[in-house]
């Protein structure tokens, strides 16, 4: 038992407040019931116990109060069958140690998400946002019938981030933005007014973490995901829809890859998981309501780098990954919601980063990009929808001279000809490109697409 549900019920000869924590901790600076003189006060809380399984109940105030403590349930952390076989990699924390500062990474991917239409708009505003190699981290958004002219905002602060940062859209339409502060913890940032469009002010998580953050929608919350430095795997959930993130929760996985952030996608019953642990074996889990279940190896070890995974109508989930070599490798769940031993090869491309996959609104084929040796992105797809077999990999843009310095984000959008998609990148001078298919909602043949590419409007110089 690690916790109960109780209810403090006090009566004072004067004014004051009772606390109640774990035994053995300080005591917090917030009080759970406050009490006046001569009247009975009640409190309901969770308590997390100590580890010599007690609480502390502790009468903040100089006067004197009886208290009536009934306990209605009992808790204990979920043994999730997730630990992980493997001994965390040389140099990591041990179990329970903070993570120290983390270094600014170079040239991280661009995320990239269309919030919910405003105002009577038809379509949505596109958002982007990164951190660039000095530590700013810059918010982005567009017209999709104006996708070029992006209007960019530092929203660092004097704060520095690092990594890919996570974008999602609250129950109520609210943008949220979470990232990783070159100090350790993961930073929230929630709009304050969704139309007009205000950022709220950051938030700190408090606890340091070794890998970036992921977010994902779990039924009207959301719910972010990150490792830390002894190779544990955490979540930081909202506990009602657009309430603030709370504290993070232990979800017990243990031994995975301090610095590769988890891959998270929404399924019909939770969130699905999908993280490297220490020995770069692929594994998966099931994360549902602040438990993680169903936990399951789908690799050998030797992989390194982050995945993508398309998720089909019925949950049914198309990972890829970069495997030592290069090549890019897939595995789809089966019926029964496993994954096949096996991975397929998708081509003979030798990629130098991760891939980005996803479905084309248009053709309904999977469709995969992933940056080269030479720095130009390279695309394939299915042939036909829902085969598995892809077409050979082409240069998307071979007519133009960029290079790319980031691996390539692809993403869905609504625009003004209806549903479509596309990816962007950026060149080692910080330049956004976009591209997109020509003609896509028509195109049913097992052609490659035609891209068709832009820069867009340069974020400011400035701090």
């Amino acid at each position: 038992m690690t916790g109960v549900y109780l209810n403090a019920t006090t009566y004072g000869s004067g004014n004051g407040t009772v606390r109640v924590f774990p035994a053995g901790m300080a005591a917090p600076s917030i009080h759970t019931v406050t009490y006046q003189a001569g009247t009975a006060y009640s409190g309901a809380l969770p308590a997390k116990l100590g580890t010599d399984g007690k609480i502390t109940i502790q009468n903040a105030s100089s006067t004197s109060v009886r208290v009536w403590v009934d306990v209605f349930a009992y808790f204990k952390e979920p043994v999730s069958g997730c630990t992980a076989a493997a001994a965390a990699t040389a140099g990591t924390a041990k179990a329970g140690a903070a993570a120290d500062s983390v270094p600014i990474e170079s040239f991280s991917r661009t995320t990239v998400v269309q919030a919910s239409p405003v105002g009577g708009a038809s379509v949505g505003m596109i958002e982007l946002a990164y951190a660039d190699n000095i530590g700013r981290l810059l918010h982005g958004r567009a017209d999709p019938s104006a996708i070029s002219s992006v209007q960019w905002t530092a929203v660092h602060g004097n704060e520095a981030f690092t990594g890919q940062p996570a974008l999602a859209e609250q129950a109520d339409g609210r943008l949220q933005m979470l990232a990783h502060n070159v100090n350790g913890p993961v930073w929230t940032m929630t709009q304050a007014t969704k139309s007009p469009a205000a950022w709220g002010a950051w938030a700190d998580t408090t606890r340091p973490m070794a890998s970036h953050v992921s977010v994902a929608r779990h039924d009207d919350t959301l719910v972010a995901f990150a490792v830390d430095a002894a190779g544990v795997l955490w979540a930081l959930p909202q506990y009602g829809a657009n309430d603030p993130h709370k504290d993070w929760i232990n979800l017990g996985m243990t031994g995975l890859a301090a610095t590769t952030a988890p891959v998270v996608v929404p399924v019909a019953n939770g969130v699905r998981i999908f993280v490297l642990d220490a020995s770069g074996t692929w594994r998966t889990a099931l994360y549902a309501r602040g438990v993680v279940s169903g936990c399951a190896a789908i690799s050998g070890p030797g992989f390194s780098g982050t995945a993508s995974v398309v998720v089909y109508p019925g949950s049914r989930l198309r990972i890829f990954v970069r495997a030592a070599d290069g090549r890019i490798l897939t595995k789809m769940q089966d019926a029964s919601g496993g994954f096949p031993q096996d991975w397929t090869p998708v081509g003979d491309f030798v990629a130098a980063g991760a891939p980005s996959a996803l479905i084309s609104p248009g053709s309904g084929k999977t469709e995969v990009v992933a940056r080269g040796q030479d720095g130009k992105i390279y695309s394939t797809g299915e042939t036909i929808q829902g085969s598995g077999e892809w077409r050979p990999w082409t240069n998307a843009h071979p007519e133009d001279s960029y290079v790319a310095a980031t691996d390539p984000t692809a993403f869905e959008y609504f625009g003004t000809n209806g549903a479509t998609w596309a990816f962007t990148f950026r060149t080692s001078g910080q330049t956004s490109l976009f591209y997109a298919p020509r003609d896509e909602v028509a195109r049913l043949s097992k052609s490659a697409p035609g891209f068709t590419g832009r820069a867009l409007t340069a974020p400011p110089s400035g701090r």
